[in-house]
């Protein structure tokens, strides 16, 4: 039995067959962030992502994204562990309306959906400010011809997958707040969080040539927050050691970082 950490382009493409044969032998994984997307986002794609997941008790297990194992790993200095100790306890069921044309969130749910909208805000602003932070670091991506730069960001990539130097780039960041490197390892959440974020960075960087324009536009915004909720999906699939997704740049780094986890597309 594998843990398995559902994307939302692979939940919007799999069949509910696929989704009840991986449930019966592995513990699925939606993030926090995933779920309140699919709960504001358009009611077609909601009802029809719903209606795929097992009608059972818990059919996956949910996941405050990553801050949860963050916190746990800065405020104890202690790894995390298995994430499936960091889901939520408790027991529940969707709501089998979320699945009907027209249905309205309750208050409740409409309250959660806010706190995410301004919790993404917060991430992505987080996410410019790495990024661009780090420009200078990944300036190989940013000139000479599209073919140069694609042999720079393989080759960038390539040494981002090397532990040692994500612990040198860790070192650099002098935060007193975060666990000290000399007890980092890849099995570490912090570890996978700053090493997937400079993958996620590194591509940002080669797609603008540069930092990130400032400030952003309504377009940019939003492309930045699939990257936030990517980067979530991916971080914690790796410390999991499973993934469902069909974007390809998710499959590639996943592989790249975790070579013997398991890899689901549809």
């Amino acid at each position: 039995m594998a843990t398995i950490v559902l994307d939302k382009c692979f939940l919007q493409a799999a069949s509910w067959k696929t989704i009840c044969d991986l449930a019966e032998n592995n513990d699925l994984i939606l993030t926090g962030s995933l779920f309140h997307e699919l709960l504001s986002g358009d009611q077609g794609a909601r009802r029809r992502v719903f209606a795929k997941l097992p009608r059972t008790d818990n059919p996956v297990h949910l996941i405050e994204n990553v801050s949860s194992l963050l916190a746990h790993e800065g405020g104890t200095h202690t790894r995390a562990g298995d994430i499936l100790a960091h889901t939520l306890d408790l027991r529940y069921r969707f709501n089998a309306r979320l699945k009907e044309p027209g249905y309205q969130l309750p208050q409740e749910a409409l309250d959660g959906v806010v706190e995410n909208e301004e919790l993404t805000r917060r991430l992505v602003e987080s996410y410019v400010e790495r990024t661009n932070a780090v420009a200078d670091i990944f300036s190989r991506v940013t000139n000479g011809s599209d073919s140069d730069r694609l042999i720079a960001l393989a080759e960038i990539e390539a040494e981002i997958a090397d532990p040692k130097n994500v612990l040198r780039f860790y070192r650099s960041l002098d935060d007193d707040e975060l666990p000290p490197a000399d007890l980092l390892t890849e099995d570490w959440a912090t570890f996978r969080f700053y090493q997937t974020a400079l993958l996620f960075s590194l591509r940002t960087i080669f797609r603008h040539r540069g930092p990130v324009p400032l400030p952003l536009s309504a377009k940019e915004f939003e492309r930045l927050e699939h990257d936030v909720h990517d980067h979530v999906a991916l971080c914690v699939g790796i410390l999991g050691g499973g993934l469902a997704t069909n974007e390809r740049k998710l499959q590639g780094w996943f592989s790249l970082l975790n070579p013997s986890g398991t890899l689901i597309s549809s």
